[in-house]
């Protein structure tokens, strides 16, 4: 449980870091959900203090490796790996802990039928996943690309010069050739709320083995975004952003996929 612990917190930490909120207001509200989900590790999910004290430290230094707002330089992917492998070695150190704490008791006490044989294990992790899916996801996302929008940013064509009719060293006219169309809308629009909307809804239809609706997502979302993608066929910068940050966003799905399917 450790594993979906420090999911949810890293996905907690960035939820609050998006907000439109003033620098110490952000920092207070960070600090106070670090706080409730330490107690909630501890003395809710019976998790070790020294666990729960190592995640809080991971997830400070992921404030620090990976900014929420986009800056002059692109993030770095090599934190989301180092994530995904301290996840994985997480899950199995934890996968044959028992469930203890308050919350394991009150959820053996009141489950629910609709829930019947299903674990506060599993409950736990599909509710990281969930969270971490949608602002983290899209960090990740922009991690991946971010190489691709700098590179696009460097080819963005500057503006033509003008010509200019000169006699006898007095300007009598100029002519202003029209900007290129391209430098008006150099990124696709849209994907912070289509993304973790897809990454949701193909973890659900995974889980519910329905392939054939996941390929027609996914099809429907290259017809939407074709006429948008056609139009920049000049320097084709959409349609590589369109690939590299759909496939970082399926992978992502992919993986919480296969992280709750381990758990189960």
């Amino acid at each position: 449980m450790i594993a979906s612990f420090l999911l949810l917190l890293v996905g907690t930490t960035d939820a609050v870091r998006s907000g439109g909120w003033p620098r110490g207001a952000r920092r207070a509200a960070l600090g106070l959900s670090w706080l409730v989900l330490a107690v909630l590790g501890v003395w809710g999910l019976g998790l070790a203090g020294l666990p729960v004290l190592s995640c809080l430290v991971l997830a400070a230094v992921w404030t620090l490796l990976m900014p929420v707002d986009d800056g002059p330089r692109p993030r770095r992917l090599w934190p989301a790996v180092i994530l995904v492998v301290l996840v994985a070695v997480g899950a199995s150190y934890g996968a044959a802990a028992d469930e203890s704490g308050l919350l394991a008791d009150l959820y053996a006490d009141t489950r629910l039928d609709v829930l019947g044989s299903v674990s506060l294990s599993s409950v736990v992790a599909a509710v990281a996943v969930a969270v971490f899916l949608t602002v983290s996801g899209n960090i990740i996302a922009r991690a991946a690309l971010g190489r691709a929008l700098q590179d696009d940013a460097r080819t963005v064509p500057a503006a033509p010069r003008a010509w200019e009719l000169r006699i006898r060293g007095r300007r009598v006219g100029s002519v202003e050739p029209p900007a290129h169309p391209e430098a008006r809308d150099a990124t696709l629009r849209g994907g912070r709320l289509i993304g973790p909307l897809e990454r949701l809804l193909i973890v659900l239809l995974a889980l519910g083995g329905a392939q054939a609706i996941i390929a027609a997502v996914l099809a429907a979302k290259g017809i939407v975004r074709f006429p948008e993608i056609s139009e920049d066929r000049r320097s084709g910068s959409k349609a590589e952003e369109f690939l590299i940050g759909s496939l970082a966003s399926w992978a992502l799905a992919a993986a919480a996929v296969v992280y709750l399917k381990a758990l189960a």
